[in-house]
């Protein structure tokens, strides 16, 4: 087959590649002008690295070409050292487009193709702009390889698939409406992060901006009442909440989730279109995520670990399955599109009196040591820092009630935590636990408590989900069912 070039479009794209490898001797160039005037030999030197940008970016569009062969996808790049890159379909993970809204009208987007043998936080191969037509023809491709490979299937079955007691509904498929979305994107707590980086940027400003328009600034603001001041705080909160909610609203317009043979597609965005698709044997954990504040509305988010790179920009790089649905629906929508599932979860036992206590033990004291300090220091306005103490404790407290394990008649492992005001619940297949482990002190020992440490893969690398002080029997009994698996 004849190798084909990329669309045209795609030179601005490697044009841009160019162009911030040419800024880099830019900067190098101003670094080295030691002259308070530009001499022509700093503009020649201009010229030359815009030059070679533009003829730069037109020889990488020009070297760039792929082939879509019978059995796998042939990638041919390389201005001076030439690569060929040959990609099984069978071997494809998981399928990637982004779509930027001023591709749309043309029909163009980028394709991300993943393997299980891409660099850590890199994909595969990336075509930076082709058209819908040939993503259409390597998905299709692909299904027709993994459909032969189910076939073989037919005749040497996997003795693990006659475990899978739940079938996914080929017919089960969510988009999200705008009442949800709204409501999804009023109960974020993306706003806390942003404030954190309005006090960044404030700091970072602070070292540009001459001390004596600070001073003045300052002056004028202690000149102010009470109420400006404080109005001036709501209007940086309104501001990032109204951040936050844009964001939101941005990265899930038009969200939908259905699930495509072995696999599970889902699409969302309003100024870039992401679509993912991946294959279910990816999935290491299923998780239902609350807040504190949809907990109380009884809300939840249902996401996904995955073995897989398409989560990165997603929150906790977790990819989002249900961005929100009633409390009591979560389990039963999610267990339609996960095979896997159970249809119920046991009660979860809440840990003994001691044992929270030992959980909110260990974030009061550091805290009480914290007040302690910054109210010497800072006589004696520093001793307001006390207000820090409820709040610790009252994470210290979520934490502790939230702190719950079970195992389900499925082979799934339940595992809760409360961590910074938000409860997740990991329901985790035995087959996808990588390792697992006991860790206990001296002092535990004596009481006999121990910590019990799940290791998953999410990306490709690990995650860690840590349920504390549970009892040793408890911990054990979970440690011999893992072991005999």
């Amino acid at each position: 087959m004849q190798a084909k070039r990329l669309h045209p479009a795609a030179l601005l794209y490697f044009w841009y590649q160019s162009l911030k490898s040419g800024l880099l001797y830019f900067f190098i160039l101003l670094a080295f002008n030691f002259n308070e005037r530009f001499t022509g030999y700093f503009w020649l030197a201009l010229f030359a690295v815009l030059l070679l940008t533009v003829v730069g970016g037109i020889l990488k569009y020009l070297r760039y070409s792929y082939e879509l062969a019978a059995q796998e996808i042939i990638l041919h790049s390389g201005v001076i050292f030439p690569k060929h890159l040959h990609i099984s379909y069978a071997k494809i993970q998981t399928l990637q487009t982004k779509q930027w809204f001023y591709l749309r009208p043309f029909g163009l987007l980028s394709l991300q193709i993943e393997t299980s043998s891409q660099a850590a936080d890199e994909p595969e191969a990336v075509l930076p702009v082709i058209s819908r037509a040939v993503v259409t023809q390597i998905q299709a491709k692909r299904d027709a390889v993994l459909k032969n490979d189910r076939q073989t299937e037919i005749f040497f079955p996997d003795r693990d698939s006659e475990t899978e007691h739940i079938p996914a509904s080929s017919e089960f498929s969510y988009q999200i409406k705008g009442h949800d979305l709204n409501l999804y994107a009023l109960t974020s707590l993306g706003f806390l992060p942003l404030m954190l980086g309005f006090l960044a940027i404030y700091n970072r400003l602070s070292d540009v901006i001459p001390q004596k328009y600070i001073n003045a600034a300052v002056k004028t603001l202690e000149n102010r009442s009470g109420v400006v001041l404080s109005l001036l705080a709501i209007v940086v909160i309104l501001l990032a909440l109204g951040f936050s909610y844009l964001v939101v609203i941005n990265r899930y317009f038009h969200f939908e989730v259905h699930p495509k043979e072995k696999q599970l597609v889902t699409s969302k965005g309003l100024l870039q279109q992401n679509i993912v698709t991946a294959s279910q044997e990816k999935i290491q954990a299923v998780v239902i995520s609350q807040s504190f504040l949809r907990q109380a509305l009884k809300l939840a988010t249902v996401q996904l670990v995955l073995a897989s790179q398409a989560a990165d920009e997603e929150q906790d790089d977790q990819l989002v399955l249900l961005p929100v649905l009633s409390q009591g629906l979560a389990l039963k929508n999610a267990s339609r599109l996960v095979k896997w599932l159970p249809q119920k979860i046991p009660r979860l036992p809440v840990g003994r009196r001691f044992e929270r206590w030992k959980i909110i033990r260990n974030i009061l004291l550091p805290t009480i040591l914290l007040v302690v300090i910054i109210g010497l220091f800072f006589q004696p306005y520093g001793w307001l820092s006390v207000v820090l103490l409820p709040v610790a404790f009252w994470i210290g407290y979520y934490a502790s009630v939230n702190n719950r394990l079970a195992l389900t008649n499925a082979d799934v492992l339940l595992a809760q935590n409360g961590h910074l005001l938000t409860r997740k619940l990991y329901l985790i297949p035995r087959g996808r636990i990588q390792a697992m482990s006991m860790q206990q002190t001296v002092l535990m020992a004596r009481v006999e408590l121990s910590h019990l440490k799940i290791i998953l893969r999410s990306g490709n690398e690990k995650q860690v989900v840590q349920v504390r002080y549970l009892p040793k029997k408890k911990a054990e009994e979970i440690y011999r069912w893992y072991r005999h698996k």
